[in-house]
């Protein structure tokens, strides 16, 4: 393996670390954005926690 191989796997591998950094950045922001508007419903209509409590009780039924 020469130096120039080397180089070359590293610029290749480069621009997919980026596209993946972009992709975990959405994920976060996703989930962040759902938490929050999830906690925003909870708190306009609280009676929306039964059935959430009720979908936790039916998931960790074992």
């Amino acid at each position: 393996m020469t130096i120039n191989d080397i180089t070359q796997e590293i610029t290749t591998e480069t621009p997919a670390k980026k596209k993946s950094k972009a992709k975990k950045r959405a994920a976060k922001s996703l989930l962040w954005f759902a938490l929050l508007g999830t906690a925003v419903l909870v708190l306009a209509e609280p009676w929306l926690l039964i059935p959430a409590a009720l979908l936790a009780a039916i998931a960790l039924w074992d």
